[in-house]
């Protein structure tokens, strides 16, 4: 069974070497994809010492749908079989990644399983290798392992979604098609989805802090739009699936409305994210 990796850069900083370490000796190949627009990245010279990269930059921001389509189709023409998805800056800690891969070559339903991915948090929490597991909805695609003998059936990753729910909509689309996601769950990568900040806001009157976490406006706008898409898809097919991501994001976007630093542009944008679902504007947002 052949293992490679995938991991998608965007501006990235040098810890993004030390994640990138944390894993790479767990493959066979791994693939980079710079999205970093136009200058050619000055980033794969640091990557030199890794004998097993391979390096990509197309001078354009392509997104996390496209990219993980490339890799795959990549992947799949490569002989391998599975393929580790990772953030730039997520990372395994030296325990973690072991017993993690420990359990996955032990794992008894691979050929069922569309992904199999770790629990998750923003702190360097310890992992067991005891490979509990459990049947889960969805897993984020940032350490999570893909089996590649189930991508044709299922289908790619949908590039209308450009980020945010790219993840989410595969496991279910996996799942109406008979396949699981399954979650290692005490196996823990570390992983932090936005800034965590600790302010004040109008619903307290200003007189306590909460701490909570925020995102970009421009994430705010993918979250939004892409919940439009993902209800008026699913409505007949899985209705369920079709509502259940609205009280997620609405509660999303009054978070960062209330407690980031750009609530004008927050508004701004999510009426821009409805204005551009019903012109049928998906992929990369317009500048």
């Amino acid at each position: 069974m052949r293992i490679a990796a995938v991991v998608i850069l965007y501006h990235p900083e040098d810890e993004v070497i030390t994640n990138i370490q944390s894993y790479a000796s767990y493959v066979e190949t791994l693939y980079v994809f710079d999205n970093t627009e136009k200058t050619a990245s000055e980033f794969r010279d640091k990557l030199n010492h890794l004998p097993n990269i391979q390096f990509f930059h197309s001078g354009r921001n392509d997104g996390i749908a496209k990219v993980l389509n490339v890799a795959a189709k990549m992947a799949i023409a490569d002989g391998f079989d599975w393929l580790l998805t990772m953030d730039q800056d997520s990372s395994f800690n030296e325990e973690a990644i072991r017993y993690y891969f420990n359990c996955f070559h032990n794992f008894g339903n691979k050929a069922t399983t569309a992904f199999i991915g770790p629990a998750f948090g923003r702190e360097n929490l310890p992992s067991t290798p005891d490979c509990a597991s459990e049947e889960v909805e969805d897993t984020i695609t940032s350490g999570a392992l893909l089996n590649l003998s189930l991508f044709n059936a299922i289908g790619e990753f949908d590039e209308n979604l450009f980020i945010d729910f790219v993840d989410t909509e595969y496991c279910v689309r996996a799942a109406m098609a008979g396949y699981k996601t399954v979650q290692l769950k005490n196996i823990y990568l570390q992983h932090t989805l936005g800034v965590y900040v600790k302010r004040a806001s109008l619903k307290t009157l200003f007189l306590i802090k909460k701490e909570k976490l925020v995102h970009s406006p421009i994430r705010c706008y993918y979250s939004y739009r892409n919940m439009l898409y993902i209800e008026d898809k699913y409505k007949t097919s899985n209705p369920e699936f079709s509502v259940r991501l609205r009280p997620y994001v609405k509660g999303y976007i009054k978070k960062n409305i209330f407690y980031g630093r750009d609530a004008v542009k927050v508004i701004k944008l999510t009426r821009q994210a409805i204005r551009d679902f019903r012109n049928g504007k998906m992929g990369k947002k317009e500048d």
